[in-house]
C-alpha cells in the first residue's frame, strides 16, 4: 500500500468521524438529561403554566415548552374522550386536563396559534442564567381578580361584625364578674396583716436573748489568754553573735 493510499484512508476515517460529532437538522434540545427526565420535567413545566398561566425558568426551557404545549392546547379545542385521553397521557394531572378543556380550549377557540409567550427577564444570580416569564397569550383579566378579592373584603367585614357583636355580649356579662372581685379581695386582705404581726413578735425577742451569752462567754476567754504572750516576750532570745562576747 502506498502512502497515497495512506493518506486517503485516514482522510476518510477523519471525515466520518466528524459526521457522527456534528448534530445537523436535529431541532430537538437535550439539557444534559436523559428522555425520561427530559419528559418529566416538561410535564411539570406544562402543569404549573396550566394552573398559573405564568412561570419564571431559562429561556431554552421555555422555549421548548412552548414546542410542548401549544399542540395539546390545539387538541383542547375538541372536547371528546379521545382527545382527553390522548392529553392526560402526555399531562398525566387530571385537574390541569380539567383547566385545559373546559377554560383554556375555549379561551383560544378563534386563534391558530401562538398561544404562550416568551419574555425575557435578565440573569440568574449565581451560575447568570438567561431567565424569562413563559406565559398565556390570554391571561385572566385583572377586573375578575379584583370582584374576588371585593368578595373577600365583604366577607372578611361581614366575620368582623359577628366578631364586633360577640365582643358587646361579652362586654354585658363583665360587670358581674367585677361584683365577686371585691368580695375576694376583702376576704383575703385582713387574714394577711393578722398573720403579719404574730411573725415578728415571736423572732425579735429570740434575737435578743441569744446575742448576749455570745458576747458573755467569749470576753473572758480573751483577758485569761493576754498574760501568757507576755511572759514569752519577757524571755530574750540569743543571737547568734553573742556568744563570741561572752
Amino acid at each position: 500500500m502506498s502512502w497515497h493510499q495512506e493518506v486517503y484512508l485516514l482522510a476518510q476515517f477523519l471525515k466520518i468521524g466528524l459526521q457522527c460529532n456534528m448534530r445537523h437538522r436535529k431541532l430537538s434540545r437535550r439539557f444534559s438529561r436523559t428522555s425520561s427526565h427530559r419528559q418529566a420535567m416538561m410535564r411539570n413545566l406544562a402543569i404549573s403554566i396550566v394552573e398559573h398561566e405564568i412561570i419564571r425558568t431559562t429561556v431554552e426551557k421555555g422555549k421548548e415548552l412552548r414546542r410542548f404545549l401549544e399542540p395539546l392546547i390545539t387538541k383542547s379545542k375538541l372536547d371528546n374522550l379521545h382527545t382527553r385521553r390522548v392529553v392526560l397521557s402526555k399531562l398525566g394531572s387530571k385537574d390541569a386536563v380539567k383547566k385545559l378543556f373546559n377554560d383554556l380550549g375555549p379561551r383560544f377557540i378563534d386563534v391558530k396559534g401562538g398561544y404562550l409567550r416568551v419574555i425575557k427577564a435578565g440573569f440568574r444570580e449565581g451560575d447568570k442564567a438567561d431567565m424569562c416569564y413563559v406565559e398565556l397569550t390570554r391571561r385572566v383579566e385583572i377586573a375578575e381578580k379584583l370582584d374576588q378579592t371585593v368578595d373577600l373584603n365583604e366577607s372578611a367585614s361581614d366575620k368582623l361584625d359577628d366578631i364586633d357583636q360577640a365582643s358587646l355580649e361579652v362586654a354585658k356579662e363583665q360587670p358581674t364578674a367585677k361584683e365577686e372581685a371585691p368580695k375576694k379581695t376583702a376576704a383575703k386582705k385582713p387574714a394577711a396583716k393578722e398573720e403579719a404581726p404574730k411573725k415578728t413578735a415571736a423572732k425579735k425577742p429570740a434575737a435578743k436573748e441569744e446575742a448576749p451569752k455570745k458576747t458573755a462567754a467569749k470576753k473572758p476567754a480573751a483577758k485569761e489568754e493576754a498574760p501568757k504572750k507576755t511572759t514569752k516576750k519577757e524571755q530574750p532570745k540569743e543571737s547568734w553573735w553573742s556568744r563570741f562576747l561572752k
